[in-house]
């Protein structure tokens, strides 16, 4: 069954692998163990950490004729790097594609290996005895001889129920020579993230130590100094009688719920932040103190930022990294904890009006596409809607320029007319106007975007141009939102995994990427 599943591919050998390792949050790995099967010869090879040790490149073939097949890659790979290994050439990472082909639908056993096993209707053994052996991994040994041989063979079960797993998507989802062009493209950026994860960001470590033995003053000495222009906060705690009390004051119509409560979450202090600039401060004060209630930032004994991830995660494809672990997850001033070592410096890349790009491209609308190559397509839409005069600058028309941004950026999100008049400080009508001549401007795009909503609802899978899927499962309940925007989320995915994939094969270095943006450290040029 296997080889029959496997035959086709253009490959001399197909390596099924899985390791095993230990290390703290933020450390690089130790490697444990490494189980290979090459699947058309049927051979399996067993190697345990002092063997590994002893080799300058892995015990098997990763040129170009062969392939590489793991589940979740850039974990194997963390492996491969503490070794001091190079990467193969061909990755296929039975995780991205899984995650790829079932996109949009529920998957009751999870995102795992035994999950997708159990897709397709596979069982992998005992879970507790599976779960109760990686944990003992984990603890990083001694171990004893016999311990050793169970651990090799806890390993090498993984390695069978992957290559079962790899012969049935092979079998559920075919894949022609476009489709190996696309899996490999993914598994030459998980192989990239392998590198950026083994690197990690660099972190001030004096400065971060400081923040978590003096966290509660610093806390405390934060919410005195914003809290000055407010008076909503006693001992410590926000309280909603004061804040009621500052919006009195303020004359501030804040939005209540059913019960007649001042609406507090998020979503609405953004809003009403953007509309009353003067709550700014008070709403990045709330939000810093509810995302850094305790700092769990992963820092190695090198001093760098290590966490998953998570390629793919998302229904964009982006990766997904914990928010509380990763330092692009914390508020944007913790970010003045990273540090590059002495000699060295941090780019940070971005893409500019990414999304209107993309946007414009795929809908075939040229008249979005003027507006984004004019360097400026919010002053352009001004303009194109009889806003601004030619010629108008950001400098010269900025009132209406913000207000188009707001619409621009808003549209492919679906926000409504009111929620755009709130974040542009507009009267509803205005917004509604405003979007009016949006769709009036740039109907081509207005037309193709519906057509991917009514797509998505129907259940039509959509895809980017390298391949990420959508659909929506049987009795998913699903946003119109999630396909008006995807089409320019997943897209920038994309773009953003073909750059980092450039950028460290022409040799710069990458250590982290922040949703569609990217950070590369480099030595100073002398």
């Amino acid at each position: 069954m296997i080889y029959h599943a496997c035959h086709e591919l253009p490959f001399t050998q197909i390596h099924i692998v899985d390791t095993e390792f230990f290390g703290d949050d933020g450390d690089q790995k130790t490697p444990v163990c490494l189980v290979v099967r090459e699947l058309l010869s049927g051979d399996v090879r067993r190697y345990w950490m002092d063997e590994l040790r002893q080799m300058n490149q892995p015990p098997f073939d990763i040129g170009p004729d062969a392939l590489f097949v793991a589940f979740f890659v850039s974990a194997e790979f963390s492996v491969f790097l503490a070794l001091g290994w190079d990467l193969p050439t061909n990755v296929f990472d039975c995780y991205a594609e899984f995650l790829c082909q079932t996109n949009g639908e529920t998957l009751p056993f999870g995102k795992g290996q035994i999950g997708a096993l159990q897709y397709f209707g596979i069982t992998d053994g005992d879970q507790v005895a599976k779960d109760n052996m990686r944990q003992r991994i984990l603890t990083g040994g001694p171990w004893s001889s016999d311990e050793r041989l169970a651990i090799l063979d806890y390993c090498q079960s993984d390695v069978d129920g992957l290559a079962t797993l790899f012969a049935a998507m092979l079998a559920h989802w075919p894949v022609g020579p476009m489709d190996l062009d696309q899996v490999l493209t993914r598994g030459r950026y998980v192989a990239t993230v392998a590198l950026m994860e083994h690197r990690g960001v660099p972190i001030d470590t004096t400065t971060l130590g400081l923040m978590r033995d003096n966290w509660h003053d610093f806390k405390q000495a934060l919410i005195e100094k914003t809290d000055q222009a407010y008076g909503v906060y006693d001992k410590g705690s926000f309280r909603v009688h004061l804040f009621e009390r500052y919006l009195g004051t303020q004359d501030i119509a804040w939005p209540r719920l059913a019960s007649g409560e001042l609406q507090l979450d998020r979503d609405t202090f953004k809003m009403m932040a953007l509309r009353y600039p003067q709550l700014a401060e008070l709403r990045e004060l709330r939000k810093t103190l509810a995302e850094m209630r305790e700092i769990k930032l992963t820092v190695g004994r090198d001093g760098r930022n290590r966490t998953l991830l998570s390629p793919f995660n998302s229904k964009t494809g982006r990766n997904q990294p914990s928010t509380t672990k990763f330092i692009f997850g914390l508020p944007a001033w913790a970010r003045s904890l990273i540090k590059p070592e002495p000699g060295t410096a941090l780019a940070y890349l971005d893409f500019s009006s990414q999304e209107i790009a993309i946007a414009a491209c795929l809908s075939g609308d040229d008249g979005l596409w003027q507006a984004y190559a004019s360097g400026d397509p919010y002053i352009q839409f001004a303009i194109d809607a009889g806003l601004a005069p030619v010629g108008a600058t950001k400098e010269s028309h900025k009132a209406e320029r913000d207000a188009c941004k707001v619409i621009m950026l808003g549209v492919q999100y679906g926000m409504s007319a009111y929620g755009m008049g709130q974040k542009a400080s507009l009267h509803v009508l205005e917004a509604e106007d405003l979007l009016q001549r949006h769709k009036d401007v740039y109907h081509i795009f207005w037309k193709w975007a519906e057509q991917n909503v009514n797509a998505g609802l129907a259940g039509v899978e959509l895809h980017t141009v390298f391949g990420w899927k959508i659909r929506a499962g049987k009795g998913r309940d699903v946003k119109e939102n999630t396909f008006l925007n995807w089409p320019m989320q997943a897209n920038g995915a994309e773009m953003l995994r073909l750059a980092c994939i450039a950028l460290e094969e022409e040799g710069i270095v990458m250590c982290a990427p922040v949703h569609d943006d990217a950070v590369s450290p480099r030595r100073w040029l002398r």
